[in-house]
């Protein structure tokens, strides 16, 4: 096991790129001053090699600023020393370290051809210095040593562009999964919006409707003002009992959102019910229901009752006082048309936000929304697929 001490040191070295130089600078220069030291042909030393080893530590010290001229530098010093002093220098061990620095910046084959000359010289000095010939192993070891700068190098630099590599995806998928959750953040923001949209202008038409009828007809006849407070009253306790399940599904937590109780919503077997209630309001209307019914997945069946609640609503509060619902079952499709008569030269007032709500609760399941006035009479036809995609994906999964 590694001492606990060591460790330490080893962390506080790593902690500071100026002392890990330091660290392979002394190295550099004590192997160095070593192996000059059990040289067998017992060189002597001095002053010189004393500066060399100084400026050895110096360069390695400052390999991050300029590596390519300290280089430079540390070999023409090295040569210089070998050529006058025709002695052993410890540079030559800097020179080693600025290689390895120089040939990470550079690619494999710039490196490999610096690495080449490197090995040159510092072949040629080994048999200056050991009055060797051609293939002495004294002189060979720079050639080792060049290719062995050279290799640590190119393993370094590989490890870099992994590195990298690496981060640059974890990055990507970072901001990709940003990106998605905003996405996700939208599309509940919209459907938030279009549920209390469908919610409160049904609603607040059908309570708007009655109270209006109830002060009109307060004195004549208070019987049907009471029938149409009634009528108001229990549109409130709709909104409100509505409201209250929405709200419980968006205090849903995160984990448990597959379990949010969709099934409290609206569904289209409800269809009857709010026939009823926009009879109710006063909006004549007549329901035709054709092909033999069937089961619609929690999702679509929502869409379907809010697209036909949304029609009618907009047939009371923009027709002229009756409306047609048509619902057609195939053995994929399900269509629901709502068809009202409109005043002559009367126009549509509002946002054109539930319009545009009720084609994208359609569009989202698989479907098909479409508007017209044909002879003065405003059209709305839906088709919604049996089986939604996004429920088909589901169920394969």
């Amino acid at each position: 096991m590694t001492s606990p001490a060591i460790t330490q040191m080893t962390d506080w070295i790593r902690a500071d790129p100026r002392r890990i130089d330091a660290a392979i600078g002394f190295t550099a220069v004590a192997i160095g001053s070593l192996l000059i030291r059990v040289s067998p042909d017992q060189f002597e030393t001095g002053w010189p090699e004393v500066a060399a080893g100084f400026g050895a530590f110096v360069f390695v010290m400052l390999r991050r600023t300029a590596p390519a001229l300290l280089l430079v530098v540390a070999m023409a010093w090295g040569g210089i020393h070998v050529l006058v002093l025709n002695r052993p220098t410890p540079i030559f061990f800097a020179v080693l370290v600025l290689l390895v620095t120089v040939c990470i910046r550079l690619d494999r084959w710039q490196a490999i051809g610096l690495g080449v000359v490197a090995a040159v010289l510092l072949y040629a000095f080994g048999i200056i210095v050991n009055e060797a010939t051609v293939g002495d192993s004294r002189a060979v070891i720079g050639i080792v040593w060049s290719f062995f700068a050279v290799g640590i190098a190119d393993a370094t630099r590989s490890w870099q562009q992994y590195k990298a590599s690496a981060d640059a995806q974890v990055r990507a998928a970072l901001l990709a999964a940003q990106a998605e959750t905003r996405q996700q953040v939208s599309e509940e923001r919209l459907a938030i919006a279009r549920e209390l949209h469908d919610l409160l202008a049904h609603n607040l038409s059908v309570m708007n409707v009655q109270t209006g009828a109830a002060l009109h007809l307060l004195r004549s006849d208070p019987d049907q003002a009471e029938l149409s407070l009634t009528a108001a009253r229990d549109a409130g306790r709709s909104v409100l009992d509505e409201l209250r399940e929405l709200l419980s599904v968006l205090r849903q937590p995160e984990d448990d959102t597959d379990d949010a109780p969709i099934g409290s919503l609206p569904s289209f077997d409800e269809l009857n019910t709010l026939v009823e209630t926009v009879r109710a309001a006063g909006l004549e209307t007549v329901w035709t229901e054709s092909g033999s019914p069937r089961t619609l997945a929690p999702a679509v069946s929502l869409a379907a009752y809010r697209i036909a609640q949304e029609a009618l609503t907009n047939a009371a509060k923009h027709g002229s006082g009756s409306a047609e619902l048509t619902t057609t079952w195939t053995d994929t499709v399900l269509r629901i048309r709502v068809e009202n008569p409109v005043h002559t030269g009367t126009e549509r007032s509002g946002s054109g936000l539930g319009l545009i709500g009720m084609r994208e609760r359609a569009t989202v399941h698989g479907g098909t929304l479409e508007t017209q006035v044909d002879h003065g009479r405003h059209i709305v036809e839906a088709t919604l697929p049996v089986i939604s995609p996004n429920d088909a994906e589901g169920a394969d999964r």
